[in-house]
């Protein structure tokens, strides 16, 4: 029976083409996509109902969930294991924002770049949720919401990269840390 990992990752750093290439990696890995989630009050429970049973059924190595605000929140009061994957946007400190603003622009550009080049037919209105990543890029990517919550670790993408580029390592530590998994 596998230990699972539970990520929650940012949009566009991925997920579902991963988890459709998953044979390329030898890693069991499932995608819980909470766009089929009515978002009304209570439907995180719903839906972290929902992957924690596939989470314990000990068939996944890794699933994937969104990084939405309300599921995270939900994910720290059930105490749930889990990592963050998101783009590198992280400010360490003042000298090093300056040195990295360019940096961290490009990365920026690539992920909006990635929203508008993916398909993106399982967003029912695209313009407002385009809008909405604009509003909260900064915030949901920098350090500041990863200490706001309880997450075991937290990985970041640099230029270029995507989660297929990490799994392996968020395997080792899958294996090695029992923090990590359900």
């Amino acid at each position: 029976m596998r230990r699972t990992m539970v990520v929650s990752v940012f949009a566009g750093c991925g997920k579902t083409w991963l988890t459709n290439h998953q044979n390329q990696y030898g890693y069991s890995m499932r995608d819980s996509d909470s766009s089929t989630y009515e978002k009304t009050a209570g439907w995180e429970k719903e839906y972290i109902n929902s992957f924690m049973e596939e989470a314990k059924s000990g068939k996944y190595d890794f699933i994937f969930v969104c990084q939405t605000e309300s599921v995270i929140d939900e994910m720290d009061r059930q105490k749930i294991p889990y990592v963050i994957v998101e783009p590198d946007n992280i400010v360490w400190n003042e000298q090093e924002s300056k040195e990295r603003a360019k940096e961290r622009q490009i990365i920026k550009q690539q992920w909006f770049g990635r929203f508008i080049l993916r398909d993106n037919s399982h967003i029912k209105n695209f313009s407002k949720w385009l809008n909405h990543m604009k509003d909260i890029y900064d915030e949901r990517t920098g350090l500041g919401f990863i200490v706001k919550h309880n997450p075991a670790s937290f990985f970041v993408l640099k230029q270029d990269q995507y989660l297929s580029d990490i799994i392996d390592d968020l395997y080792w530590k899958k294996q090695h840390c029992d923090a990590y998994t359900v």
